[in-house]
């Protein structure tokens, strides 16, 4: 009788229904979708951009949604991430090289094939720290860390110690910068001593090291400048530096392994080797 009377065909009323309930129901899915952003969002400290947080949802919830979508859902609600995006490198002139065995092929075939490491200074309060780093370019993993008020030798050394009760094959490339603390007759003898085979940037080229540059500058980007983050003083600084660490190797995916955590990646790893018979 209603629509009779207001002239609105059956038909038309009907595809309006169905395209309002439509709607309701994806309003109500957006609204879910959203608690579940809201959680990761805050798990990670708002260092998750659109494409990880995608793919977080599906591994965490198993909700699988497209990406356009969870960027208009984390732009309208104010989850998009907190981290500027990084500045690439500008291709710096040809320098003579060094003993760059590397050369950056960065291409591996098996954990602890290719190990890079530096240290970088860190300041909270006036006061600062350096943060020595072994990462295995395979696995993206840290494999290896030491915090210091001083970039000393003992340092260099330390971080090199740690990952002396790990299976390391003979033949693992460690690859640093020109730094006199790499360039030292003690630091050579203990990569020596574990069959470890040295190569250096060239000088002023820390394009030849990007790697352990790029895990630096992310480690900063999400901890030291994260607005999510209140560092209180230096001791809280080296508390945090180690927790981002054990987060960045065990609870952050990352698109270059399948946005698998360099933790899972690596003994995925480790199980295709074993069934390939490669003995490392």
């Amino acid at each position: 009788m209603l629509l009779e009377a207001s002239g609105i065909k059956k038909s038309s009323y009907y595809k309006w229904l169905r395209k309002q309930n439509l709607k309701i129901a994806k309003d109500i899915e957006d609204t879910l979708i959203l608690e579940h952003i809201k959680c990761l969002y805050q798990k990670h400290k708002g260092r998750y951009g659109v494409y990880r947080m995608t793919n977080a949802l599906a591994i965490d919830y198993g909700v699988k949604v497209n990406h356009k979508r969870t960027y208009r859902l984390m732009k309208n609600n104010g989850f998009l991430s907190v981290i500027k995006a990084k500045k690439k490198y500008v291709k710096p002139g040809e320098a003579h090289p060094k003993r760059n065995i590397l050369k950056r092929n960065f291409n591996t075939s098996c954990p602890f094939d290719k190990l890079v490491t530096y240290i970088t200074e860190m300041k909270i309060c006036g006061i600062k720290i350096y943060l020595s780093s072994i990462k295995d370019l395979h696995t993206g993993m840290i494999e290896s860390f030491e915090i210091s008020r001083h970039p000393s030798l003992a340092l260099a050394i330390a971080t090199i110690e740690k990952i002396n009760d790990k299976t390391i094959p003979e033949g693992t490339y460690l690859h640093s910068d020109q730094g006199s603390l790499y360039n030292h007759l003690q630091f050579q003898m203990r990569l020596e001593e574990q069959n470890i085979i040295q190569s250096m940037s060239r000088k002023g080229t820390p394009i030849d090291n990007s790697p352990m540059e790029s895990f630096f500058g992310t480690l900063k980007s999400e901890l030291l400048y994260n607005p999510l983050i209140k560092i209180l003083d230096i001791d809280d600084l080296i508390d945090k530096t180690i927790a981002y660490i054990d987060y960045y190797n065990n609870d952050c995916i990352q698109k270059k392994l399948g946005y698998q955590t360099p933790a899972q990646f690596k003994i995925n790893e480790i199980l295709r080797l074993k069934k390939e018979e490669i003995v490392f």
